[in-house]
């Protein structure tokens, strides 16, 4: 063999090798697969039981695999349909109606979800699901004794499920028993860290006692396991608002209607903020946005009309106060708003300040939400002092007086 084909062989070889090494550096930079989220996985599981369903109609059990995944992703309505048919197609399952318990109990009907768990104990069902499931429900119908029982037995099958402390603790508050309340919750949290109900109970307990530190660190430690949970933010906001630090306040409720739009309290409560302080301007979208979720919120429309008549948009207030008393031909305070309207229509509007340009809005604020670093509460406190010089002849209501209960306790 030449030594130039020695050379070209050893090239070669070159050659192989760095194509090698190559497409080995190629597969090192062949991006990761994206995680598949729950609601992925569910949709997918949905899809396929779904089409074994449409193959297969007559099998109880797909219906309630998939009410299950209704359930989960709180589609409650195919989720009642689901469980109706397995039912229809094979009633003596007592899984079936637990199920069917389940899903009413998270409908708000707990009467109806009670007979639907009491069915499944008839049918022999003797889980220790079932069981705190029953204990639930008899404390929502205010039946602690009951309740008691049931919760009771749970523990003896499984001793360390944290639900069912929560649930004893949620008897034990109803029963005035704050105390025995706190070490169930406490027991039910280092058993279940990742139930999110545990959180918010011991928030409002906390922020009742007006032990606020406390109810902080439990909004600190929800939000490590729920982050984008509108109710813990909102349970914060709470906190805050009642600590009287409001500019804290506003920023937690924003967060809750950022992650859950239909949590209207959280924005009425901070609608309720701005117009205290007088900045109606920015109370207003908060309240529209509160009756676009829910026309019938209590005092909403009425607060609506309030920031109409405050911001000089007389028309749309004389036509929001018309519908109130159209509602209620006895509703005093549409009554006088309706006469404050038609007087400052005929002879001039004597609008009161408003403060709105002296404060954010959380529906339209900026990108950045940490430009504000530090609660102003003082300086809302003197805004509301402040008051002109000179006084308008036209003698207006005073709102303070008229706030309902649940803006003026928070």
């Amino acid at each position: 063999m030449s030594r130039f084909q020695l050379y070209i062989i050893i090239f070669f070889i070159s050659f192989s090798l760095f194509g090698c090494f190559s497409d080995s550096q190629k597969g090192q930079k062949i991006p990761p697969v994206p995680e598949i989220s729950a609601k992925i996985r569910r949709d997918a599981a949905i899809a396929f039981l779904t089409e074994a369903i449409n193959l297969s109609p007559n099998s109880p059990d797909n219906y309630y695999k998939r009410a299950l995944l209704n359930l989960e992703g709180q589609n409650f309505k195919n989720a009642i349909e689901d469980i109706e048919n397995a039912i229809g197609l094979k009633a003596n399952q007592g899984k079936y109606f637990q199920v069917k318990g389940m899903i009413l109990r998270e409908m708000g009907k707990p009467q109806e979800a009670l007979t639907s768990a009491l069915n499944a104990e008839v049918l022999n069902d003797e889980s220790s699901e079932l069981f705190t499931l029953l204990g639930d429900l008899y404390q929502q119908v205010r039946q602690f004794s009951r309740a008691k029982v049931y919760l009771n037995k749970s523990l003896q099958i499984s001793p360390n499920n944290g639900e069912t402390y929560y649930y004893q603790g949620l008897v034990a508050a109803k029963l005035a028993d704050t105390t025995t309340a706190l070490r169930f919750y406490d027991q039910a949290l280092a058993l279940k860290p990742t139930f999110l109900p545990i959180y918010t109970r011991m928030i409002e307990t906390h922020t009742a006692l007006k032990a606020y530190d406390i109810a902080q660190f439990y909004c600190t430690e929800g939000l490590k396991h729920f982050p984008q949970s509108g109710e813990l933010y909102f349970q914060q906001g709470q906190t805050y608002q009642r600590s009287w630090k409001l500019d804290s306040a506003i920023q937690s409720y924003a967060k809750a209607i950022k992650f859950e739009p239909k949590l209207i309290k959280a924005s009425f409560q901070a609608g309720g903020i701005y117009f205290r302080s007088r900045a109606y301007r920015l109370a207003l979208p908060l309240f529209e946005h509160t009756y676009k979720q829910n026309p019938a919120f209590p005092e909403v429309k009425q607060y609506m009309a309030l920031c109409l008549e405050y911001t000089g948009q007389l028309e749309k207030a004389e036509e929001l106060y018309s519908t109130l008393i159209a509602e209620n031909a006895q509703d005093y305070r549409a009554l006088n708003g309706l006469w404050r309207v038609k007087r400052k229509l005929l002879y001039g509007d004597a609008s009161i300040p408003d403060y709105s340009e002296v404060q954010d809005s959380i529906i339209t604020k900026p990108k950045n939400e940490n430009v504000r670093k530090i609660d102003t509460t003082i300086s809302l406190r003197s805004i509301q002092a402040i008051q002109p010089r000179t006084r308008s002849s036209y003698k207006t209501d005073t709102f303070e007086r008229k706030l309902p209960q649940s803006l003026i306790k928070n």
